[in-house]
């Protein structure tokens, strides 16, 4: 199997993974919408802010040490293993003793009981069996697949549950320590390996494994600095609202197109030495990205307030205008996503460091001096600082491989701009404010976005090289499709 068709097969499956786990998180967070109310989620928010940046603090970088060693040994995986159950058994103990400061700096007692409960997460989460990033290295994600699809309907049920008994935030917490739990469980019993404790690879892991915390605290903290400002410049009812926006806006992010982008890593790792051929998966890996991402951005642009109204419902119409302000953060995002995974593939982890640590710097300063304006030009002003520094990074890492960067922001920018013309049609469709017409009117844009595209991949394929690999795997994927439809019922 060649190795394009490999990174199509493993991104499908992540894909997969993805939806049906994002499905159901969709409903969940439809239903719990209505059932717990803003401030709810602003606890929850706070917390989870406080638990992911602890667990970032402590991250050892298995996954992206193990996919880029050149041998995956039983001595370097134990290693790589042992050390991350160190760093977050160590980083739990930590966090327990700074419970009195949390205490004293949000004055609310339902934060510290959501973070104190949440604490073990972190250590059970790095007892995770290894044997998953090694099959992540070989690009083979079935078991993968199998694993979130029994841990999402396991913790979607306890959440619920909890959520109809308790009507409060405690649903959310719960949920989040089950499904930990079941991860765990899941993997031993589906992979044969059993890791060992061990600490002989240390030195090595180690030289890799400082750069990653240092550059994964800086990395979080500058992707959640509007959170953390958010908290203490505003009310916890209006951080719940803007977690709730972030959540719906940066989801088609986190849980389609990084994933879909994910085996990019062990692809940019198995050509590094060839510049050219680097500069030539980074080329498709944006057109993709692109192609992807523009689609979300335009329509939670152009129907945030029906998005809202209709799926969160009438106490939520205020998160309408932040999760519109929030879509050039989406298309930053998922852009930071491939750019970070180039420079791990070549082993540049300084590179992102840095890059970490200025933006952070940077975004601090801006959203500081902003204080006291309106939570909606806030998230603007966030959103635009955040999408010019990933620009600049892009730049930087054109820089590293030889590629031109001006095709790369043409690359980038022409799925954008179809994406913005085409949803003018479909808003046109909208005669009326309903539910239906959003349905039909989202159902019209893509496949009017899916057929210009495919278009414009066609007239372009016979220039660009890019182009065309997009071109023919897209005339692939239809005849696939139109094949298994058009095919007699036996």
């Amino acid at each position: 199997m060649s190795m394009a068709r490999k990174l199509f097969q493993s991104s499908g499956l992540l894909v997969g993974i993805r939806l049906f786990q994002r499905s159901l998180g969709l409903v969940s967070t439809l239903i719990l919408a209505r059932l717990l109310t803003p401030a709810d989620f602003g606890i929850v928010a706070v917390a989870a802010l406080i638990i992911h940046f602890s667990e970032v603090l402590s991250n050892t970088g298995i996954q992206q040490y193990l996919v880029q060693a050149d041998e995956a040994t039983d001595e370097v995986v134990n290693t790589a293993w042992t050390l991350d159950i160190l760093l977050k058994a160590t980083l739990c103990g930590l966090l327990y003793l700074a419970l009195p400061g949390i205490n004293w700096f949000y004055e609310d007692p339902n934060i510290i009981y959501a973070v104190g409960t949440l604490i073990p997460v972190i250590a059970i989460r790095a007892m995770m069996n290894p044997e998953l990033h090694i099959q992540r290295r070989n690009l083979t994600y079935k078991i993968i697949f199998r694993i979130g699809v029994i841990q999402k309907l396991i913790s979607f049920a306890v959440v619920i549950v909890v959520a109809f008994q308790t009507r409060s935030f405690w649903a959310i917490v719960i949920g989040d320590l089950v499904s930990s739990v079941v991860g765990v469980v899941l993997s031993y019993y589906y992979c044969t390996r059993r890791p060992k404790l061990s600490l002989r690879n240390v030195g090595k892991q180690w030289l890799f494994s400082r750069w990653m915390l240092a550059r994964g605290s800086i990395g979080y903290l500058r992707a959640q600095i509007d959170t953390l400002l958010i908290s203490q410049f505003y009310s916890l009812s209006q951080l719940g609202k803007f977690n709730i926006a972030r959540e719906f806006t940066i989801m088609p992010a986190n849980e389609v197109i990084q994933p879909a982008v994910e085996p990019l890593l062990a692809t940019f790792a198995s050509v590094r030495s060839d510049k050219q051929r680097v500069s030539q998966q980074v080329s498709l890996a944006l057109l993709l990205i692109s192609a992807f991402t523009a689609p979300f951005v335009a329509f939670i642009y152009q129907f945030h307030q029906s998005i809202v109204f209709y799926l969160l419902g009438e106490q939520w119409v205020e998160s309408a205008p932040l999760m519109q302000a929030m879509t050039p953060l989406l298309f930053a995002f998922a852009l930071g996503g491939i750019l970070n995974n180039l420079c791990f593939a070549l082993a540049r982890v300084k590179t992102v460091f840095w890059y970490d640590l200025f933006s952070l710097a940077l975004i601090s300063v801006v959203l500081v001096s902003s204080q006291g304006l309106l939570i909606e030009s806030f998230v603007w002003l966030r959103s635009f600082v955040g999408l010019a520094v990933v620009i600049a990074f892009l730049f930087v890492c054109t820089r590293l491989i030889n590629a031109n960067f001006l095709m790369q922001l043409y690359l980038l920018a022409t799925p954008l701009l179809v994406a913005f013309c085409t949803v003018q049609v479909a808003e046109a469709l909208c005669f009326n404010q309903s539910f239906s017409t959003l349905i039909v009117s989202g159902l019209v844009f893509v496949l009017s976005y899916s057929a210009l595209m495919f278009g414009l991949s066609a007239m372009l394929s016979k220039r660009s090289q890019t182009w065309g690999y997009v071109f023919e795997h897209s005339k692939g994927f239809m005849k696939q499709l139109s094949e298994k439809v058009l095919k007699p019922v036996k």
